[in-house]
This record gives structure tokens, C-alpha cells and sequence, in this order.
């Protein structure tokens, strides 16, 4: 008889199966690790009880945690141990804990090598990470924490277990925190960092001497190459293409819908209905068995055409009057360039920055439930711009709390995403959903998705970015 556990891998990378077959190796016991439709198959001789046990008590020390791990089922089993060594392609990973303690322990004879590469996860030759990442222990607008002593971790900021574990990865995402550290607050300014554990032997290596220095946090800014995740309750997305999401297969010339089909051919879907919410487009798409299309697209957002239009209204005329007599300075600025959506919405707003990311964080202030009923309507021929601008002036005239406004923009995104695929369900015929685009990384949104609509269960993949950049 053996031992066998089925261990679900929300990835095609195979570096997990590499590991469990690194301390197969480690140990001398009798196994085999196969990976086959998203499922990790370990099978253990199970006749030497003391090679079972040190097996366990490796793995439970050096096996590290991954943001693709899901449900892990053990049994006994005849089933006969595969021929073949698994074998695993190298990859860009963070040390994996056999390497940290050999950079880390004084008494290893690689104490802070900075030549350590990883073969712990039966790839025949380590990646060579060349990182010219420079980290300050000066906060100079660098859009990234990193964490130099993980003990403290619940001290600096508030983390929620599903955080922690995604944070403390063998992938390393940086996600987005909320400060709880006071001086810190003080230091950035801020509410909200995006934070990072040590992700190479470089930034180890950093954090170590400062740890020994009493540091705690050291700034820097990400490459573009390292995953930035978004965590709402047991999901996980990584927001851009990254080092480890899942490369794209060429499905569609159309790039919106190569992703969408990328993503329902690992859904297993015949059939589906999705929304690609992007800031560079948003559009709904529905997948049958006559073709995949978008069948709703949202025009480009114009804001001098959009302003023209308002005031040309007779009813919205009288807005815009009323808003420049009151915000003379913000419809200046909305009148001198051709500012994007959320660029502008930002602007109104009167926020410090302009853009996505300063909307999505003066949004997560905002501790409450329920938002106002902000305008996000359709006319005949595409999405009502002036209403929803229009809306949202209104509700600066009436001396709404920024935050709030900046909630209730985000919640209506999500409350028009889930009217309008059900409107499509119900035309269609179609129970799957598919959601991607980089406006799921604000987490009203997702959340507001996820707490009305979690009876459909929408597919979010974890191996697949929600966007490119």
C-alpha cells in the first residue's frame, strides 16, 4: 500500500511538484510526483514508517506555501509508483526556505552567499536573478515596502490570514496594505503601501542587514516583472502579466479576447459569458457554440466631447454652471487637457493625484457599507459618460465626503458589471462567468462582485492575470 495525496495546483508551473520530488530525493523513500490537469499526485511507499516520518517532518519545515495551492486530499492507496523522475523547468521564485537558511544560518558554509541559486525544485540549473533594485531606508515617493523583519509584520500593518499567506509565498506578490504603524504613516504619508517580503537573494540579503540594524521597512519601487496582487476573501489575482502568471497562447488576434479564451479554456468552459473591466476599455463578452464576441463595448471616453455635450443639455447645462460657479478652478483644469476617466473623476474630486490609483485608495478609506447611487447607464448607442460625470459632480456640489464618493464610484462599477451579466445570462442562456481587467484590483469592486453575485460563482483565475499592462 502507499501513501497518495492529490494536491490541487491552480497553475500550470510545475515547481511545486519539484520540490515535493527534491525531498523524495532528500530522503531516499520510495515515491513519485506526477502533475496532470491541475492536479499535483504524490505517491509514497509507505512500508518504512521511519522514512515516512522524516519525509513529514522535512516537508513540514521546508516546503513553502503557495498562492496556487488548493484542496490537498490524502489516502491509501495500490496505485503503483510512476518510472520517471519529475522534472521542472527553472523559474524567476524567491529562495525557497532550504536556500534562506543557507544564506541566513552563521554556521552554514553559504552564510551570506549572494551567488545562491535554487535547485530545490528539481530544475537542473538556478535562475540568475541580475536585480539593480535600489532600496532606501528614505521614502521618496518609492512605491513599494519592503518587509526586513517579517516578526513584525502584524505591528506595522493590518493583514488578514488569506494577506499573510499570499504575502509569505514562494511567488512573493506585493499587496496592497493598509498602515497601521503610526510612524510609518508619518514617514510616507500614506494609508495604504503596497508591501513585499524578501522576493530574491539580492533583496534577502538587504533585509537582513537591516533587520540586524533595527529596520524594519526599506522602500523601493517594483519592476514591472514581479506579480502585484489583489486578495478578497480566498481569491487571489495577480492585476498585470508577471514573472509567474500563465503565458498566453495565441487564440485571437483580438487581444481582449485571447485573454477571455486563455482563461475559459482553463476554466473548462464550453460556454461562457464575460466582462473585461479595464481601464484601457471595458467590454462584455459572450462565448457559444457560434463564436466568441464582444456584445457590448464600451466607447473611448472623451472628456472634452463630454463636456461639450453637457453643456449643450438643457438640464446638465445647468450643472456645469453650477459646478464652475462653485469649483471655477476644477472645471479650468477639466477644460485645459483631455484628461482619461478616471483621470478626471480624480480631478473632481479635488484629490492630490490624478488617476486609478489614488481614486482606488481615497476609496478604501471610506469603512462602511452601501454607497450612493451613482449614474452608470447605456444609451442606444454606448455608455452614458455625462450621467455618470454628471452624477458625480452633483454629489460634489452637495459636499459629499471625498471618500465616500470615491467608494461609491468603484460600487457602481461593480453593481453596472453584475446588472449587465445578468441581463446577458438571461438572454443568453449562459451560467459561467469569466471576470478579468485591471479595475478588479480595486477591492470595492471585487468585493462588491463577489458579495452579490457569489451564487453564480465567477471564475477569477489565479494562474492568469487579470490584465496587461
Amino acid at each position: 500500500m502507499s501513501i497518495v495525496q492529490k494536491i490541487e495546483f491552480k497553475s500550470p508551473n510545475r515547481y511545486f511538484g519539484g520540490f515535493l520530488q527534491n525531498l523524495i530525493d532528500e530522503v531516499g523513500i520510495e515515491g513519485s510526483v506526477e502533475f496532470e490537469d491541475g492536479v499535483i499526485t504524490l505517491i509514497l511507499d509507505s512500508s518504512d514508517a521511519k522514512l515516512l516520518e522524516k519525509f513529514s517532518t522535512l516537508s513540514q519545515k521546508y516546503l513553502p506555501h503557495s498562492i496556487f495551492l488548493g484542496k490537498i486530499d490524502t489516502f491509501q492507496s495500490d496505485l503503483e509508483l510512476k518510472d520517471e523522475k519529475f522534472i521542472s523547468p527553472t523559474y524567476q521564485l524567491s529562495p525557497c526556505p532550504i536556500c534562506l537558511e543557507e544564506l541566513t544560518d552563521p554556521k552554514s558554509p553559504r552564510y551570506l552567499d549572494d551567488t545562491i541559486t535554487c535547485t530545490h525544485y528539481s530544475n537542473s540549473e538556478g535562475f540568475i536573478d541580475t536585480d539593480s533594485t535600489i532600496f532606501s531606508p528614505h521614502f521618496n515617493g518609492n512605491d513599494t515596502v519592503l518587509l526586513c523583519d517579517a516578526s513584525r509584520v502584524n505591528e506595522l500593518f493590518f493583514v488578514d490570514e488569506n494577506e499573510l499567506k499570499a504575502l509569505f509565498s514562494i511567488e512573493k506578490p506585493s499587496l496592497l496594505l493598509t498602515i497601521k504603524d503610526e510612524e510609518l504613516k508619518a514617514i510616507t504619508g500614506k494609508k495604504f503601501i503596497r508591501v513585499k517580503a524578501p522576493y530574491n537573494i539580492k533583496s534577502a540579503l538587504v533585509a537582513l542587514n537591516a533587520k540586524d540594524s533595527q529596520i524594519n521597512t526599506l522602500f523601493f519601487n517594483e519592476r514591472d516583472i514581479e506579480p502585484k496582487g489583489v486578495v478578497v476573501q480566498e481569491y487571489f489575482c495577480t492585476i498585470y502579466d508577471n514573472r509567474i502568471s500563465s503565458k498566453l497562447e495565441s487564440l485571437d488576434e483580438n487581444r481582449v479576447l485571447n485573454r477571455f479564451k486563455n482563461i475559459q479554456k482553463e476554466a473548462k468552459y464550453d460556454e461562457a459569458i464575460g466582462v473585461n473591466l479595464s481601464q484601457k476599455g471595458i467590454s462584455f463578452i459572450v462565448s457559444n457554440q457560434n463564436a466568441t464576441k464582444e456584445v457590448l463595448k464600451f466607447g473611448d471616453f472623451n472628456l472634452q466631447e463630454t463636456l461639450q455635450r453637457m453643456a449643450q443639455d438643457e438640464i446638465r447645462s445647468k450643472l456645469l454652471n453650477n459646478f464652475s460657479k462653485k469649483y471655477p478652478e476644477i472645471l479650468e483644469k477639466l477644460e485645459s487637457k483631455n484628461y482619461n476617466l478616471f483621470e478626471t473623476l480624480s480631478i473632481i474630486l479635488e484629490l492630490e493625484d490624478e488617476g486609478f490609483e489614488a481614486l482606488n485608495l481615497k476609496s478604501l478609506e471610506f469603512r462602511g457599507n452601501g454607497g450612493l447611487k451613482i449614474d452608470m447607464n447605456f444609451t442606444e448607442d454606448d455608455f452614458d459618460y455625462i450621467s455618470m460625470v454628471g452624477s458625480v459632480m452633483s454629489f460634489k456640489l452637495a459636499d459629499v465626503d471625498t471618500h465616500y464618493l470615491a467608494y461609491s464610484i468603484f460600487e457602481a462599477f461593480g453593481d453596472m458589471t453584475i446588472s449587465t451579466l445578468m441581463q446577458l445570462k438571461q438572454k443568453f442562456k449562459i451560467d459561467k462567468f469569466i471576470l478579468f481587467g485591471d479595475i478588479f484590483s480595486s477591492s470595492v469592486v471585487f468585493s462588491r462582485v463577489l458579495s452579490k453575485f457569489t451564487i453564480s460563482k465567477p471564475y477569477f483565475s489565479r494562474a492568469i492575470a487579470l490584465d496587461y499592462r
